[in-house]
């Protein structure tokens, strides 16, 4: 009877809670002195909770001097998407409540903190693009909505505040059963980053996503429509334009995605790129460098050191210049979150059949969810393997052995701690359906090794700081005597 009034007066207080930060935003989108104001609420919120838990002097200034940079799209995005704003506004707040709550959680649950899980609804796929990442094809695997909701809600009980629905093509999922809008809105205090080709968003899916607002679309793109097309097939830019259109008919914040290559760098991080996404109504747009995992993997392909430099200048000098987007790049940003993210230390991978994977770029699985969720696993639950799972620990382990956040990877930066860790632990984990012939071995092991060390002495000549952050990177003493803590980002 007590647990039941206090589970009442929580939904009541959620649902106030609610309310008024819509109304908020409501307010800012009509009042530009008022918006200013909740953006100033917003970055100080947010700031402080990462000044309350930081232990690293050059992390937390890096970390504020990211949030300031991200005051323009914020602006941008009340301006124009009033109804998605009021998800976002709701997902700061409780990210906040929940960096602080991850921190407390560190110690206790032996270094697992996600803040985000990748999680597939399906492997099936309506596109078969050369070099996917994951392997996807038109045959695959659904995970049941089910297994999909349980999996999601253990996820937000460790800590994540994201959920990453991947694929395989997850609006096969909402097409097929309403999947996506309907975890949206069992969730409504998470976001669901969604990477898709955009090509079932139509005027139905667009209004549902609408309705929920916490869905946030990343389309893919390789350029411009001639590189996209070459990649995805004829049409397929013009196609994924329609859709843009439909999303922000219903103010869905969306945006692009990108895997960069040796190809396509120049034109991905160029400035006319970026102007043209922001044209085209997107938001955000997350960058990736192509991995050599999946179907037929070239390594040739792969980005070279000096052009992974100037993608990291391009984009941290964007971000310095005020364009109205938010741009993450998963390689170049280990300043802004100590390093490499994955093992479970801020994040891990589901796939669609329900292996657990360290990241979703490291093609090894550990054990399966519906093992687990059916009793027939040692551990009792998702939160319980990737926490004493002697890979993940490992993995762990492996990040701690990093020094220097400019090259982050255990995978493409340090690959031999990845190989290292496979054979210490054979047996224990098994190959994913992503792991190319010759990644552990052969040739593609050797093509990493060079790789890492062209990365590895380019660093040696490469500001630890690019000059157009350090020019306006906040002073930080951390302690309460004032005192500085160690820069553990820096190179040792």
């Amino acid at each position: 009877m007590v647990s039941a009034i206090v589970e009442r007066v929580g939904r009541f207080k959620t649902g106030l809670a609610r309310v008024a930060i819509d109304q908020t935003v409501n307010w800012a989108h009509r009042s530009p002195r008022f918006r200013e104001w909740m953006l100033d609420r917003l970055a100080d919120n947010l700031g402080k909770s990462y000044q309350d838990t930081a232990r690293d002097q050059l992390l937390l200034a890096m970390q504020i001097w990211f949030g300031r940079s991200l005051r323009p799209f914020a602006r941008r995005l009340i301006q124009e998407r009033p109804r998605a704003a009021q998800a976002l506004v709701r997902l700061a707040y409780v990210w906040s409540r929940d960096v602080r709550r991850r921190t407390a959680n560190a110690q206790q649950q032996a270094g697992v903190t996600p803040c985000t899980v990748v999680v597939e609804p399906t492997s099936r796929c309506n596109l078969n693009c050369p070099g996917c990442y994951a392997k996807s094809t038109s045959q695959g695997e659904d995970m049941s909505y089910e297994i999909l909701r349980d999996t999601i809600a253990e996820c937000r009980d460790m800590g994540a505040t994201l959920i990453t629905l991947s694929g395989g093509e997850p609006f096969l999922r909402e097409r097929q059963d309403r999947a996506i809008t309907r975890l949206a809105a069992e969730f409504p205090d998470l976001g669901f980053l969604t990477y898709t080709n955009g090509l079932l968003i139509d005027e139905a899916v667009a209004r549902q996503l609408g309705e929920v607002g916490n869905v946030f679309p990343a389309i893919s793109v390789e350029g411009g429509e001639v590189e996209s097309d070459r990649r995805r097939g004829s049409g397929y830019y013009r196609r994924t334009s329609a859709a843009r259109r439909l999303l922000a008919a219903h103010e869905v914040m969306y945006g692009f995605s990108a895997t960069v290559t040796r190809q396509n760098l120049d034109l991905v991080v160029s400035e006319k790129f970026i102007d043209e996404r922001i044209a085209e109504g997107d938001l955000f747009g997350w960058y990736f460098l192509l991995q050599p995992i999946g179907r037929n993997p070239d390594v040739n392909l792969m980005v070279t050191a000096e052009q992974r430099a100037h993608m990291r200048e391009q984009l941290y000098r964007f971000r310095a210049e005020g364009k109205p987007i938010f741009i993450g790049d998963f390689w170049n940003d280990g300043q802004f979150v100590a390093g490499c993210m994955a093992g479970g230390k801020y994040y891990f991978h589901i796939y669609a059949n329900g292996d657990i994977s360290p990241c979703v770029f490291s093609p090894v699985a550990c054990g399966n969810m519906h093992d687990i969720l059916a009793g027939r696993s040692e551990y009792t639950s998702l939160g319980d393997l990737v926490m004493r799972h002697p890979f993940f620990r490992g993995f762990r382990e492996q990040q701690r052995k990093i020094h220097d956040w400019r090259a982050p990877c255990v995978l493409i930066d340090h690959p031999q701690l990845f190989r290292e860790l496979c054979q210490r632990y054979a047996g224990q984990w098994y190959p994913a359906k992503n792991m190319p012939e010759g990644y552990l071995d052969g040739e593609i092991a050797q093509a990493l090794d060079e790789i890492s060390q062209a990365w590895q002495e380019r660093l040696r000549s490469l500001p630890l700081i690019p000059d157009c952050v350090a020019r306006t990177l906040p002073a930080v003493p951390l302690g309460e005597d004032g005192a500085v803590a160690p820069c553990a980002s820096r190179p040792r």
